[in-house]
């Protein structure tokens, strides 16, 4: 049985092996289950966004991530002035990502992440914690078989569809809707993987609704890797502004 494991955005464990024949509470289990080794990543890209009637507008971000079997925590940078530290329990349906803004971070009523769009939970994948409804009728995406499961977010004030490649226990697409309504408000897809160290990373996902679309490419520098408390190595991947 070959073993590989993806990370970012939330560095699931990913093993190609009888996916589809599991009961759905099992196949989750193992979708929201991190790898028993913790991980860590480091990346730096650049976060591009258009909207209706207005000039395209890009900026650099920076994501680092440190996953650990009990926790996450980690940090997000964007334009190099707006910061946000971020941390999850691994735990299905009551844990939601925290998000603090970091000291020194730009004041304002628009905040750069939230113009373009983005949550800080997008890039973690939190939503897969959410309480399970039930599973839809399977589907794919870019031609991958998916699993999709409807979950619904513990404050009742969405729902998400989300697209779980069969054979890698790993969302692809994630559809946000409104209780009620059909059409979605926005969604997520992952575009692209690269691989460093034997680790799996998302190179660029895409986020879309209407009237706007944002694209963030990791594609500048990539720091992965296995994660050991104390080591030097990985204790400087989270950022000062």
């Amino acid at each position: 049985m070959k073993k590989w494991t993806i990370l970012l955005l939330t560095l699931l464990f990913a093993t190609l092996w009888g996916a589809n024949e599991l009961p759905l509470e099992e196949f989750m289990q193992r979708v929201r289950a991190p790898h028993l080794t913790s991980t860590y990543a480091a990346l730096e890209g650049t976060i591009q966004h258009r909207r209706t009637n207005e000039e395209p507008r890009s900026e650099s971000i920076y994501f680092a991530v440190i996953l650990q079997p009990e926790r996450m925590t980690g940090q997000i940078i964007v334009g190099g002035k707006e910061g946000y530290l971020i941390g999850q329990t691994r735990n299905s349906g009551n844990s939601e990502t925290s998000v603090v803004p970091m000291r020194g971070s730009r004041e304002g009523t628009n905040p750069l992440l939230g113009y373009m769009g983005v949550r800080p939970s997008d890039l973690t994948m939190s939503f897969i914690f959410y309480p399970i409804v039930k599973e839809l009728p399977s589907g794919t995406v870019k031609g991958i078989p998916c699993r999709v499961v409807l979950l619904e977010a513990p404050d009742k004030s969405e729902f998400v569809q989300v697209y779980i490649a069969k054979s890698h226990y790993f969302p692809l697409k994630a559809v946000f809707l409104k209780p009620g309504e059909t059409t979605p408000y926005r969604t997520l897809e992952v575009n692209a993987f690269k691989q460093k160290n034997d680790l799996y990373y998302t190179e660029e996902i895409s986020l879309y609704g209407p009237g706007w679309r944002t694209r963030i490419n990791f594609d500048k520098s990539a720091n992965v890797g296995v994660f050991a408390p104390g080591d030097k190595a990985t204790s400087v991947i989270i950022r000062n502004l």
